[in-house]
């Protein structure tokens, strides 16, 4: 049988994973671009979506859970996001307007949140709810999860002519992760205040 490999080991189960989806999905997207097949960048798109579900279920399953594979799978998870809506825009460059105000939201927004458990006596965002039960409940739980990287790339993949309902939905993100931020500011300051 094989050792397991320490987990805070870049190479550790859970961070190989992480890094193959990347460079699986990655290789998709490309081809998607070199072939100009959206096929490819679907197939993409669902290899970051297995993968992400796969990393940290094994993670968490064989207690590898660490603050560099968190960090790996957050950064692994708006490369392959914007990878998938940059080619996405070449094929339906009509829907601009929606992808750019997603991107704004995950790649930036939502990323600066993600990093915010390193200020927190916590090993990765799925642990807010030690912080903050709403913070939680409304990014990291499954359906806030759901909610935060599911559903505008189904809108605009699906119900493209939808398109205001998937703007809509991704500023209402953007204001969810506003009022997390709010939320988290008010939870330092009582801690600041209390030591």
């Amino acid at each position: 049988m094989l050792k397991k490999r320490p987990a805070e080991s870049i190479y550790s189960e859970p961070n190989i994973i992480t890094l193959t989806r990347l460079l699986a999905s990655l290789s998709f997207f490309t081809l998607a671009l070199i072939h100009h097949n959206e096929t490819y960048n679907y197939i993409g798109l669902g290899l970051h979506w297995l993968g992400d579900v796969a990393d940290g279920f094994v993670a968490r399953f064989f207690h590898q859970e660490t603050i560099l594979g968190a960090e790996i799978d957050i950064i692994a998870d708006r490369l392959e996001c914007l990878f998938f809506f940059l080619n996405f825009l070449f094929f339906h460059p009509q829907l601009y307007l929606p992808v750019i105000v997603y991107l704004i939201d995950f790649a930036f927004v939502d990323f600066y949140l993600s990093y915010q458990f390193i200020k927190f006596d916590i090993i990765s965002p799925n642990y807010f709810y030690k912080v903050d039960k709403t913070v939680h409940l409304l990014n990291y739980s499954p359906g806030g999860k759901f909610a935060n990287s599911t559903i505008v790339p189904l809108l605009l993949i699906f119900l493209p002519r939808w398109w205001v309902l998937a703007l809509i939905w991704a500023f209402g993100l953007i204001g969810i992760k506003l009022f997390s931020f709010h939320l988290l500011n008010k939870k330092r300051n009582i801690g600041k205040t209390s030591s």
